[in-house]
């Protein structure tokens, strides 16, 4: 085994220096064969285990190298197959995320093009359904609501086209109930119009009277003769001219307006002042006009606007007759204010009263006489501007009257 064995040995204490004097002492020396002789089998036996050791470490390295290598041959395989796994499945991963996003883009592509197409009112535009997943769930559901919607819009379109029959039947129903009203009005003033037209020819009739009455004069005087003959026809061709124009106007006042049309404002009072005025002058009635220096074009039924001033008028005589006004003064007043065509009626016959200011324009309202009034005078008034010629109207009292006032 190569391991020498000791023979003889001898343990003997020593005892020096300041041990000398105890019992253990400071240790043992050991007799027995020289020094070298002595280790010479602990030195073989250090040198065979020490030749043992390397040999199991020369061969517990190479095992371990071996194993090494092994381990790494392993762990490369490994990492080469993890990486070629790894590079197929991310392969795979973008070829089904291509695949995913083609494929969601097309389906959203397909439903912005239904929507595009509900947009341009292609309602019987439909997706085609090719799947029963989320998608093919989401496009069915959008066809579904897009034949609600179509149906909705269908029943909606006849609806409104039957809504817009009935809206224009009832329109022209209303507009001619209006006409009719109007041409009640007017023919209930036809008799105060018949006065007026008395009072128009009252003049003129006394001039036709006088040239008769002068040419008969003259001629009896002997002093008739082609001059002045000639003088008098001329004059009396002139007075019935302007009798034959009072027709001409009352005429047209009760002819209606076929359409609407653009009328000098100013103009049209001036003529329908002049229906009256003579009426007015016999109740020492003074009508006041300050107009605007600029002309005023309104755009409605000239005819219809006139009815509807005459009506404050005739309202404005009547009030200031009842209350019996010592002056007797109508201001007609016109002007344009933010773009606004503005006509004021004023009278001084001391009002209306407060409990009625408001009910004055509805229809058959009149504090007036059974018999001399209809109480639709100022209602038809108040449909004209507002309805036909899409303005305003208001009453209100001043200081000695009232006022009533148009805007256009």
């Amino acid at each position: 085994s190569k391991v020498w064995k000791l023979t003889t040995a001898a343990a003997i204490p020593y005892y020096t220096g300041k041990y000398a004097n105890s019992k253990r002492g400071f240790g043992f020396v050991t007799i027995g064969a020289n020094v070298d002789e002595f280790h010479a089998a602990a030195n073989e036996t250090k040198k065979n285990v020490d030749e043992i050791l390397l040999i199991q470490t020369e061969s517990m390295h190479k095992s371990l190298e071996k194993n090494k290598n092994e381990i790494d041959k392993f762990v490369v395989q490994m990492l080469n197959e993890l990486t070629i796994t790894t590079a197929i499945m991310i392969i795979l991963v973008i070829i089904i995320a291509l695949w995913m996003s083609n494929y969601i883009s097309k389906k959203i592509e397909s439903l912005l093009l239904g929507t595009k197409m509900f947009a341009e009112n292609k309602l019987d535009y439909r997706i085609e359904v090719h799947s029963n997943d989320e998608i093919g769930q989401l496009e069915k559901s959008f066809n579904d609501m897009a034949i609600k919607i179509e149906e909705l819009i269908k029943e909606q379109k006849s609806l409104n086209e039957t809504l817009e029959t009935r809206v224009q039947k009832e329109i022209k129903k209303q507009r001619e109930q209006e006409q009719l009203l109007i041409q009640q009005s007017k023919l209930a003033a036809m008799g105060e119009m018949i006065g007026n037209i008395a009072h128009q020819w009252r003049q003129p009739l006394n001039a036709l009277g006088l040239v008769m009455q002068n040419i008969e004069f003259t001629y009896k005087m002997g002093e008739l003769d082609d001059a002045y003959l000639e003088k008098a026809i001329k004059k009396t061709n002139n007075l019935t001219s302007n009798m034959s124009k009072t027709i001409d106007d009352f005429r047209n006042f009760f002819k209606p307006n076929k359409t609407k049309d653009y009328f000098n404002l100013n103009e049209t009072l001036e003529k329908t002042i002049s229906l009256v005025d003579s009426t007015f002058e016999n109740y020492n009635i003074e009508i006041i006009k300050e107009f605007n220096k600029e002309e005023i074009e309104i755009y409605g039924f000239a005819s219809e606007f006139s009815q509807s001033v005459l009506n404050i008028l005739t309202n404005a005589k009547d009030a200031i007759i009842e209350n019996n006004k010592k002056e007797r003064k109508i201001t007609v007043r016109t002007y344009t204010c933010d773009k606004k065509s503005i006509i004021e009626i004023e009278d001084n016959a001391g009002g209306i009263k407060e409990n009625i200011i408001e009910k004055i324009f509805e229809p058959y309202f009149t504090t007036k006489e059974e018999g001399r009034g209809t109480g639709i005078g100022l209602y038809m008034t108040k449909t004209i501007i507002e309805n036909s010629m899409n303005g305003k109207i208001f009453v209100k009292n001043i200081k000695n009257g009232a006022n009533f006032t148009i805007e256009i």
